[in-house]
């Protein structure tokens, strides 16, 4: 029934945005688009597969769990597949923890390598988007940017608030019962190996930033393919708004929800709206093409190991 009514949202949030679109001038400016700066954009996402693997394999690692990196591309392009194939992004992350649980120890480490490193991808992604809003606001006074800035600020103010309050011991008492809780072992324990490596946890970090800079760099070639008027600024932010509405669950994979505040947020910002659909579902089309093609890595990798089972 939920996933009824998701396709139902996809469905109506992908009509309303085809509803507002000025069909007079769209094949204008979809006969702009070259087939090269497609190209160019589909080789940053591509670009973007190998970058991830590492940041994962890196996030294992500090959970003392240790795969080659080829293995983990492998895994990590299938799950790219099932993310964007099932009727829920989790399926993906299901999978590469299934892949990944070691065969000793807390098997919840496989999960929580999974959540550190998606964590601090969408925090290098915000952060990303921040620096974009405050050099807007330098010369430009628009309501959706000081929102962001502001909502950055607070949550960033809260969490330095809690990370003070836990170095200085105000829990501590607290955390010493939680500790003694034999069901929350699990959560303490890999707490404990995060917390061990914050050179690693830097550099997953600075690994993040550099695929969010791709994801922005192919915004900015879509939209210039566009003769569009925006800039790196507000390709930054319209990035972080892509970030944080993929997280709303209330669609099928965020397909209309990411489009749709796509091209509010664009608006907002003082670009076209047409070129702002527009470049939403080429975008969408080339997650999908990158998709397929992580759909016959799994066929092959299924038929490899039906065949060393005969």
């Amino acid at each position: 029934m939920l996933n009824y009514i998701k396709v139902s949202a996809s469905l109506l949030l992908i009509g309303i945005l085809i509803y507002n679109v000025e069909w007079g001038k769209l094949i204008g400016h979809l006969e702009s688009v070259s087939i090269l700066s497609i190209v160019i954009a589909l080789t940053i996402y591509a670009l973007q597969f190998p970058i991830s693997t590492f940041k994962w394999q890196k996030s294992l690692l500090i959970h003392n769990i240790e795969y080659p990196l080829g293995f983990l591309q492998k895994v990590l392009c299938i799950s790219f597949f099932f993310n964007n194939f099932l009727p829920s992004s989790i399926g993906g992350d299901v999978y590469r923890a299934i892949k990944t649980m070691p065969k000793e120890g807390f098997r919840s480490r496989a999960v929580s390598a999974i959540l550190l490193e998606r964590i601090i991808g969408l925090f290098a992604l915000l952060l990303l988007g921040l620096f974009g809003a405050i050099a807007i606001t330098i010369d430009e006074h628009i309501a959706i940017v000081r929102f962001y800035v502001l909502f950055c600020l607070v949550t960033g103010a809260a969490f330095s608030v809690f990370m003070i309050i836990l170095r200085l011991g105000i829990f501590s008492g607290l955390l010493k019962r939680i500790n003694r809780i034999k069901k929350l072992e699990i959560l303490t324990h890999n707490i404990k190996l995060i917390r061990r490596s914050p050179r690693t946890l830097v550099g997953i970090f600075i690994i993040s930033l550099l695929f969010q800079l791709l994801a922005i760099a192919a915004i900015g070639v879509l939209f210039n393919a566009l003769g569009s008027d925006g800039d790196y600024a507000r390709y930054a932010l319209l990035g972080a708004v892509i970030g944080l509405a993929a997280i709303i669950p209330i669609s099928i994979n965020g397909i209309g929800v990411v489009e749709g505040s796509f091209a509010v947020a664009a608006v907002q910002l003082g670009m076209n709206f047409n070129h702002a659909v527009i470049v939403a579902f080429i975008m969408r089309i080339l997650v999908l093409a990158l998709s397929l093609i992580c759909g016959l890595v799994y066929l092959v990798d299924s038929h490899s190991r039906g065949a060393d089972c005969l």
